[in-house]
């Protein structure tokens, strides 16, 4: 039996290293599923770290986005106010373009920027009003120069502006082919807009604003810059009619010459300036002889068909930077800024022979033959520095050439004691606004009053002729 135990050892240590190997195998079995399903794990957990890393970066994305939106439309809304401030209180047309300019510039940051104003039609030239010239553009050297024009409905820029609409790339290119391909050849060289937005009031275009080159990160540019373009159009319909309301308010409703007030708010400035530049200034006084009698012959009808025709007259021969208006009656002034007494009078005499011999109706009927004006010259500061002063004396030197004979003027002189006794002359109160009034603002009032008595638009300018040369 023992040997029979003995033959038996081989077949259990076979069996034993068997189950031992598959006991073995298991385990390596169970180990490598438990690792496989390690590395399965590990790589999905991985791929949710990537996925959440690529979230949090897209997350960052879209805050920085948020935080530069929030931070350009808190620009827009800071500096909305004091720029809707500057544009309204401004009261010259020509700096809106670009004080519009800055405002996009600042609150868009676009690498391009051009405000268009409309063209106003001229007699000479109707087809005007259908141009938008370039009134402002950034930046400096811009290949858009100042003054360049483009035509309402070609390229983006007017096709937006005829049609009313602000306008992005995708609405042009949603345009019809040939509407494409039209745009595209008569846009501006060199400017590709982003954004186009009219400036609109009512039913018509003033001008228009186009950017470039914006910032992703811009909030609504398309509804920013409609805001901004009608703010734009709102200040340049305010500006217009304050600009026309105080131009028919210096006016004289008969002549169309410069009412009493305002000659007498320029002359106040002239003298001023006269005196604070160290020029002369020199101020016609003239009025018509026998007017009374040319009004009871002929009718008042025919006398105030005189009078704007008399108006008329000197406006169109006098230089451009001088100032004629109406005194009141039959009586009217010139000022001859930088003339001295002799120039004064030369020009005083010109008008004088122009005006007797115009063929105004019914002249010959008048005492002298033809319809005359006599008038008194006097200057700053030689005859006197203050605006009553230098009236009174040149309304001595008128009524001393009535007492002359009439149609002739005459240079104030200064009596003294000693001098040769003259006929008394009647002193006329004239009353000198003493409300202060800004020359700049003025001088706009005045230039805007010319336009309008010349049947133009308030950004319109022409010469009312040049003084002509007395020989």
């Amino acid at each position: 039996m023992a040997r029979g135990l003995l033959n038996l050892g081989p077949v259990l240590t076979l069996v034993l290293f068997s189950a031992l190997a598959v006991a073995f195998a298991v385990v390596v079995y169970v180990m490598v599923g438990r690792l496989q399903a390690a590395q399965r794990k590990l790589h999905a957990e991985k791929f949710r770290v990537i996925t959440l890393e690529r979230q949090a970066a897209s997350l960052r994305k879209q805050v920085d986005q948020i935080e530069a939106e929030q931070r350009s439309l808190i620009r827009f809304l800071k500096d909305f106010p004091h720029a809707a401030h500057e544009l309204h209180k401004e009261r010259r047309v020509r700096r809106i373009p670009g004080l519009l300019l800055g405002f996009v510039h600042r609150t868009l940051e676009p690498g391009g920027v051009l405000v268009l104003v409309r063209r106003r039609a001229v007699d000479a030239d109707p087809s005007r009003e259908r141009r938008l010239v370039v009134a402002a553009a950034a930046p400096k050297g811009s290949a858009v120069a100042l003054g360049a024009e483009i035509t309402l409905g070609h390229g983006p820029i007017g096709f937006a502006a005829e049609v009313q609409r602000v306008m992005d790339r995708r609405d042009f290119e949603s345009q019809p082919p040939e509407v494409r391909a039209a745009l595209k050849s008569q846009s501006f060289s060199g400017f590709v807009p982003d954004i186009v937005a009219p400036m609109v009031s009512g039913e018509e275009t003033l001008g228009a604003i186009a950017v470039r080159g914006l910032r992703r990160h811009a909030v609504d540019p398309k509804d920013i810059l409609r805001v901004i373009a009608q703010t734009g159009a709102l200040a340049l319909v305010s500006l217009e009619r304050l600009t026309e309301m105080t131009a028919t308010a210096n006016v004289d409703g008969l002549t169309h010459a410069f009412n009493k007030r305002f000659v007498m708010q320029r002359l106040a400035e002239e003298i001023r300036r006269s005196q604070d530049e160290n020029h002369n200034l020199a101020v016609f006084l003239f009025d018509i002889d026998h007017f009374k009698h040319y009004n009871d012959r002929n009718g008042h009808v025919a006398g105030d068909q005189v009078l704007r025709q008399l108006a008329r007259l000197v406006q169109e021969n006098v230089r451009q930077d001088s100032l004629f208006g109406r005194f009141g009656g039959e009586e009217f002034v010139l000022m001859l800024p930088g003339a001295d007494k002799g120039k004064g009078l030369a020009a005083a005499e010109n008008l004088r022979q122009l005006i007797a011999g115009h063929p105004f109706e019914f002249a010959a009927d008048q005492p002298l033959g033809c319809l005359s004006i006599s008038g008194g010259v006097a200057t700053c500061p030689e005859d006197a520095t203050e605006s009553s002063g230098l009236l009174r004396s040149a309304d001595e030197a008128l009524y001393a050439a009535k007492r002359a004979g009439r149609n002739r003027v005459q240079g104030f002189e200064t009596r003294y004691l000693g001098d040769e006794a003259q006929e008394p002359v009647e002193p006329v109160d004239f009353q000198v606004s003493t409300e202060p009034e800004a020359p700049s603002l003025l001088r706009g009032e005045e230039a805007a009053t010319r336009r309008l008595q010349n049947g133009l638009g308030p950004d319109e300018t022409t010469p009312l002729g040049s003084l002509r040369a007395v020989k």
